[in-house]
């Protein structure tokens, strides 16, 4: 959705079939893909990688699970057992930043769990040619690191072909828990990921949507996506 327009509320069969999966999925398989797709998966990518090559990378961010357009936005309604908690807002940012020779494109977060706080956090994506979303940076409270200073390394946020059980580095930052992603289940359409670091999510994600689902397995609550 562009800035300016009147987000419709509307259900989405995808979103609606990914939201019970990430309630109730506790294997893998459960979304009815049981072998890996023929698919290269993440083979021959270096991940974290120290030195990514901007001769490498591209402007835009359009790999199909996880296209960030500028000016895109998602609103996700959080819950837990007790019922409606807090809402999550992602905001893809109109600027780019320089990372390591990167031109990344900024995407924030606004967390509201609804406990009275509220977390904001802005990470930057970019590109490769070949349609590898990698993670080169972050800006919040407790977490702030580049790609390529200080040891920071670029881990891989969307691989261009996932493939059931790859598994990869997020990011890799000295002093900070190390952060990855493996694909537990997936379909044509969705992808689910088990994340792992200081916390334990599983999220979700439908081809030509980006995230529609995400379940904090730590903290016991659920966001589904409800507008776009």
């Amino acid at each position: 959705m562009t800035r300016g327009a009147r987000a419709v509320r509307r259900p989405r069969t995808g979103a609606a079939l990914a939201a019970g999966l990430v309630l109730g999925l506790t294997g893998c398989a459960g979304i009815g893909q049981p072998a890996p797709y023929d698919s290269p998966g993440i083979n021959g990518l270096v991940v974290p990688t120290p030195t990514p090559d901007p001769d490498d990378f591209v402007d835009d961010v359009d790999n199909p699970w996880l296209a960030l357009q500028p000016g895109r936005q998602w609103t996700y309604d959080l819950t837990d057992d007790a019922g409606a908690r807090g809402r999550i807002d992602i905001d893809v940012l109109d600027r780019t930043e320089q990372v390591d020779g990167l031109d990344a494109t900024a995407v924030r977060t606004t967390t509201d769990t609804g406990d009275g706080t509220t977390s904001v956090e802005t990470r930057l994506y970019a590109q490769d040619a070949a349609g590898n979303v990698w993670w080169v940076g972050s800006d919040s409270e407790d977490l702030t690191w580049r790609a390529g200073e200080d040891g920071a390394e670029a881990g891989l946020a969307m691989p261009a072909d996932p493939r059931l059980g790859d598994g990869w580095l997020s990011y890799d930052v000295p002093g900070l828990p190390r952060s990855s992603a493996t694909i537990e289940d997936q379909t044509s359409e969705l992808v689910q990921l088990r994340n792992e670091a200081d916390t334990t999510t599983r999220t979700v994600y439908e081809k030509g949507v980006g995230l529609v689902g995400l379940q904090d397995l730590d903290a016991g609550w659920t966001a589904e996506l409800v507008e776009d």
